[in-house]
């Protein structure tokens, strides 16, 4: 009976892409938010709304949603989101509308004051947006999250 419990020869074990935590490597602080903190971060800055679908697409969007292809949400773009909210300043009465990508990753979409829209896609390493007004479309890596949320939502 003993020979049934002893370990099997031990093979390697490889975390996916997008469990790997490349934050560390690329000197990105983690929020130091609690699970409760992040919830009352989502809800203050993105509305019941935005709260639900996020907490939809993390709860109900496995792998394979939409057409078969659809990855579910990245850990580490949540990650770059949270970050970019606790220095996001939104104008009054604007809450962003929130999509997940079919690559797992998090969009936030809302107007400026002019109707002009603003995206930021937030991905792994980087955050992709875009400022109709301005006629930008670049990305931008997540290190310099703080600047990119000062820079979107001020």
């Amino acid at each position: 009976m003993r020979a049934a419990l002893s370990h099997p020869q031990q093979t390697p074990y490889y975390l996916t892409e997008d469990l790997r935590d490349e934050g560390i490597l690329l000197g990105l602080p983690r929020t130091t938010l609690s699970e409760g903190e992040r919830d009352d971060l989502l809800y203050s800055k993105l509305g019941q709304k935005g709260w639900g679908r996020l907490h939809h697409f993390r709860n109900y969007y496995a792998s394979g949603w939409g057409e078969g292809a659809g990855k579910p949400v990245s850990p580490r773009a949540m990650e770059n989101l949270y970050r970019f909210l606790e220095s996001a300043t939104f104008p009054p009465k604007i809450e962003p509308s929130v999509f997940l990508t079919a690559e797992g990753y998090i969009e936030l979409s809302w107007e400026d004051a002019s109707g002009k829209a603003i995206q930021a896609e937030f991905r792994s390493t980087d955050i992709e947006i875009y400022i109709e007004a301005k006629g930008v479309e670049e990305s931008v890596p997540s290190t310099r999250v703080h600047e990119v949320a000062k820079r979107l939502a001020a």
